[in-house]
């Protein structure tokens, strides 16, 4: 059979031919050969040649593949997946005309001109690669799925014909005009996060939205998201926001990101009665009743603010995570009926009396890291608890954690302690930190054998010999 020559290497015409050049092949095409007999589970040449002409799914994610001239002929393809390999050159595609769904992410792709031909493709994944010119993706009009975060596209003209789409994610970008997306009206789902984004008027028209990401733009004016009712997923986090009215009538939204802005004013969230999740994390908020109606909550993130009155809190029972870091709270009793927590963070407040948590038996995660705390007996029924912070407090007995035996990970460090007697029973711990402290005496810690890691330095140890082995699990 005739062979030519291709960039300096043997190319055939059907996979048998490749198939029995293989020992004159490069390095790299011989491992895609090789990667196609195991797909074929057989290295006889003709058998393996018609099992992958025959084939209408390929998957070779992650072989460490750079040549793919041996797939050229395998038009009968619907479905390849090439994800995470060391590709760049597409050109051997161009001829897989019925493929429907194509996946490239994380190669080293820049040039896309080969899938121009490719008009039957449905689904396309271009992921972590260099690409930034995207014209040759204008013909591909009956593409519903187009997925392109983390290359360097900054012009989506060529999209603006792409009217099938139903999600679109360009996340990762270096785009600020979103002009040509104001036609894609079929788009159900569509991520824009980190680009360098401010006006978000051509987002108005595209009122089938279920799931919108912006996070880490330039936005400060959100009134065109006034539109989007059938928004359910919204994440806002890092802009540059103030005035959230626009959000008001937005009350399908289940889950809400809000975080890293400049909201002083939380009315008008009160109406999203349906919300589930919502993160609001390093904005400059001090009244949180607008939040009393929202009872649907599971998981809420209000650190880094200004807030010292929970008591809006107390009706939010269905709370399984909340996050309460960083602000100005010393009265946690509106806590004390949110018996469905199973997260809590309260670390950096003013918390000097912790009896309102002695309910919450279903925690797992308790942080109460730089309070005013010295008594911890409210922690002894906390049996669940698996990681426990209490650095940086007052606390000078631990007899109440002698109880806690499900705790993996627990740090006592910036403490007074003296005695660690009761740590002797919390078996299962792997991380402990004891910095700064007044021990002298760490036999109790003997039997602590699941132990990877323990910080004991900044104490008056008086031996620094680690009981524990290998005996570099202890910093001294």
């Amino acid at each position: 059979m005739p062979t030519e020559k291709w960039s300096g290497y043997l190319i055939a015409q059907t996979f048998t031919e490749w198939c029995q050049q293989k020992a004159n092949l490069s390095q790299q095409t011989r491992r895609t050969v090789e990667a196609l007999l195991q797909v074929a589970k057989t290295q006889n040449c003709g058998q393996a040649n018609q099992t992958l002409t025959n084939l209408t799914r390929l998957n070779l994610e992650r072989n460490q593949i750079s040549d793919i001239k041996p797939l050229s002929n395998l038009t009968n393809l619907t479905e390849l997946n090439l994800e995470r390999n060391q590709i760049s050159d597409i050109k051997p595609l161009s001829n897989l005309t019925n493929l429907t769904e194509l996946s490239l992410g994380g190669n080293q792709i820049s040039d896309i001109k080969p899938l121009s031909n490719l008009t039957n493709l449905t689904w396309l994944s271009l992921v972590e690669n260099k690409i930034s010119d995207i014209k040759p993706l204008s013909n591909l009009t009956n593409l519903t799925w187009l997925d392109l975060w983390g290359n360097q596209i900054s012009d989506i003209k060529p999209l603006s014909n792409l009217t099938n789409l139903t999600e679109l994610s360009l996340g990762g970008n270096q785009i600020s005009d979103i002009k040509p997306l104001s036609n894609l009206t079929n788009l159900t789902w569509l991520d824009l996060w980190e680009n360098q984004i401010s006006d978000i008027k051509p987002l108005s028209n595209l009122t089938n939205l279920t799931r919108l990401n912006l996070e880490r733009n330039q936005i400060s004016d959100i009134k065109p998201l006034s539109n989007l009712t059938n928004l359910t997923w919204l994440d806002l986090w890092e802009n540059q926001i103030s005035d959230i009215k626009p959000l008001s009538n937005l009350t399908k939204l289940t889950r809400l990101n809000l975080s890293g802005n400049q909201i002083s004013d939380i009315k008008p969230l009160s109406n999203l009665t349906k919300l589930t999740f919502l993160y609001l994390a390093g904005n400059q908020i001090s009244d949180i009743k607008p939040l009393s109606n929202l009872t649907k909550l599971t998981e809420l993130s209000l650190g880094g603010n200004q807030i010292s009155d929970i008591k809006p809190l107390s009706n939010l029972t269905k709370l399984t995570s909340l996050y309460l870091s960083k602000n100005k709270i010393s009265d946690i009793k509106p806590l004390s009926n949110l018996t469905n927590l199973t997260r809590l963070n309260l670390e950096r407040n003013q918390i000097s009396d912790i009896k309102p948590l002695s309910n919450l038996t279903n925690l797992t995660f308790l942080s109460l890291t730089g309070n005013q705390i010295s008594d911890i007996k409210p922690l002894s029924n906390l049996t669940n608890l698996t990681f426990l912070f209490l650095g940086g407090n007052q606390i000078s007995d631990i007899k109440p954690l002698s109880n806690l035996t499900n705790l993996i990970g627990l740090s006592l460090r910036g403490n007074q302690i003296s005695d660690i007697k009761p740590l002797s029973n919390l078996t299962n711990l792997i991380g402990l930190s004891l910095w700064k402290n007044k021990i002298s005496d760490i036999k109790p810690l003997s039997n602590l054998t699941k132990l990877t890691s323990l910080d004991l330095s900044g104490n008056p140890l008086v031996s620094k010999q680690c009981p524990l082995q290998p005996e570099s699990i202890c910093k001294f």
